[in-house]
């Protein structure tokens, strides 16, 4: 069997994908009732998240920041499966700005430790969770609105998953998703832009903040036992 440049880039990249997800490890939240669940802060699973790499640090899509120039956020680039969807704006790789940390991982994490510590107190009288809950952040983006607009005003995105596998089940057994996508609050890219990008510090809090209230609407479901 042949085996092409591309097919062993791709293997290479997944194993190195493998590699740094083998080095994640879990935090236990514990309840004053004895209870307690190990979670996961990932970055969230490509074929959970719209087959989207997910975005580690702030990505900024401007429009001269085209899928043939700039590269596609997507996994399918890597498999060759490429689809017209793929060329949507939101999946543009754009320019990725690795001074600005996507924060879910701290501020977001920490704020659910407390809900789901908060919630087992009334809800688990002690019981101890087989399976684990993965926090995986998926989008953090600022992406341009209309590419005709003559000052283009930019969206922030940001989308959270939360996703475990159901007590009592197996490695084939699907997740239970809920997802969090706060509607995107719009400004210029120079308000963006302004003071080390305070505004996007500014309104990703405020969108962690609605992610931990949807978390806990959705611990009944995601937490059943």
């Amino acid at each position: 069997m042949k085996v092409t440049t591309f097919t062993v880039t791709t293997l290479l990249f997944v194993v190195a994908l493998t590699g740094c997800a083998s080095k994640i490890k879990p935090e236990t939240v514990t309840s004053s009732n004895g209870s307690s669940i190990e979670i996961m802060a990932v970055s969230a699973q490509a074929d959970l998240n719209n087959n989207r790499l997910a975005d580690n640090s702030l990505r900024v899509v401007t429009p001269t920041h085209n899928a043939v120039g700039k590269g596609l956020a997507v996994l399918s680039v890597l498999t060759g499966n490429i689809k017209p969807s793929s060329f949507d704006k939101e999946n543009y790789k754009g320019e990725i700005i690795e001074s600005i940390k996507n924060p879910t991982h701290t501020y977001l994490v920490q704020g659910a430790k407390k809900s789901i510590s908060k919630w087992m107190d009334s809800q688990s009288s002690g019981y101890v969770y087989k399976e684990q809950l993965h926090i995986g952040h998926a989008t953090w983006a600022l992406i341009f609105k209309d590419a005709t607009a003559t000052t283009p005003v930019y969206q922030l995105k940001y989308k959270v998953l939360f996703y475990k596998k159901p007590e009592g089940g197996n490695m084939f057994s699907a997740y239970t998703v809920a997802e969090c996508s706060p509607v995107p609050v719009e400004a210029n890219l120079s308000e963006w832009e302004r003071d080390n990008y305070k505004k996007v510090t500014i309104e990703t809090q405020k969108y962690m903040d609605a992610c931990i209230m949807e978390l806990n609407n959705q611990l009944p479901r995601l937490l059943k036992k």
